[in-house]
């Protein structure tokens, strides 16, 4: 009796199948949702998040390195920093990069103007959160990290190491909440 060469299921049949099943995927998904993945856009499409996640360096920073990722440099991403949390929001450089309505919040912490929303007042773009309200602080804080956490297209990638805090406090303004905050 000869066995018959032809009737083992060998790796390169195992990936024709899985080949053919990912292009009939990509096919029903581009007829369905003129995407190849289903209409999903999110972090996981970035290839510089998947390099992040692959490599899982975690950076540590001054503020004075921090200040280098504002968006200014086309080659480096563009961070902004939460109570000490840096964050990559260059999915979103037409918003936080130059000419953008939040690039002021880019390539430092201005956890400070998270909270009190006066964006006009250039000393609320600081870590400083002294006379302010501490329950509001950390409830606006750990609504905004939340935010910054969830979200589909940013991410965390380390943490900015804060110079001790001297001098008077910003003076007092009116605060201004973000749209959508309701604290």
């Amino acid at each position: 009796m000869t066995t018959d060469s032809r009737s083992r299921f060998t790796l390169i049949d195992i990936l024709r199948v899985l080949g053919g099943v990912l292009l009939l995927n990509a096919f029903f998904s581009w007829w369905f949702t003129s995407t190849p993945t289903w209409g999903y856009r999110g972090k996981w499409m970035d290839t510089n998040y998947l390099k992040y996640r692959a490599l899982g360096n975690d950076v540590n920073m001054t503020l004075s390195e921090l200040s280098q990722y504002d968006g200014t440099d086309k080659k480096l991403p563009i961070y902004l920093a939460i109570d000490g949390e840096v964050f990559d929001v260059s999915a979103s450089a037409n918003i936080y990069g130059p000419g953008g309505a939040y690039h002021d919040l880019s390539g430092k912490d201005a956890s400070r103007v998270f909270v009190t929303g006066c964006f006009r007042k250039k000393d609320e773009y600081t870590y400083d959160m002294r006379g302010l309200d501490e329950k509001e602080v950390n409830e606006d804080i750990t609504s905004w990290k939340e935010f910054f956490h969830n979200h589909k297209k940013y991410w965390h990638v380390g943490v900015v190491q804060h110079e001790p805090i001297t001098g008077d406090p910003p003076e007092p303004c009116e605060h201004i909440k973000f749209p959508g905050m309701h604290h």
